[in-house]
């Protein structure tokens, strides 16, 4: 069978007995950011994420420990990194340091920044 990566979506059940799937995927240095889903197929809904990564917590911890650098990297990440999820940490991050006002204009930028769920969480 072949599934078009980001686009199909299947159902894998247990089988009946032994059995071996062999995936052959193509790689993408992007690929890494993508999300993958599962889903409750009674529900018709995503349920979770199947592939967190630690970066988003790594840049929870560069930004907490306050450095300049951390900053300037999250607010770059903020702006145009290719995973929703790493520009959606990137806010989260800044918000915990940032005042009251600091955090209402940061929310009000992540509301403008380009990415619906950024957008939606903030």
């Amino acid at each position: 069978m072949l599934y078009r990566a980001h686009l199909d979506v299947h159902s894998q059940l247990p089988p009946e007995a032994m059995s071996v799937s062999l995936n052959v995927m193509g790689i993408d240095a992007a690929q890494g950011w993508y999300d993958q889903y599962g889903f409750d197929l009674e529900k018709g809904t995503i349920s979770r994420i199947l592939n967190p990564t630690s970066t988003e917590t790594f840049l929870r911890i560069a930004v907490g420990m306050g450095s300049d650098e951390a900053q300037d990297l999250a607010e770059h990440f903020g702006r145009v990194h290719p995973s929703d999820r790493m520009r959606l940490a990137s806010y989260e991050a800044r918000a915990m340091l940032a005042d009251i006002a600091g955090q209402d204009a940061l929310w009000a930028e992540a509301v403008r920044s380009g990415s619906r769920m950024v957008a939606a969480e903030a």
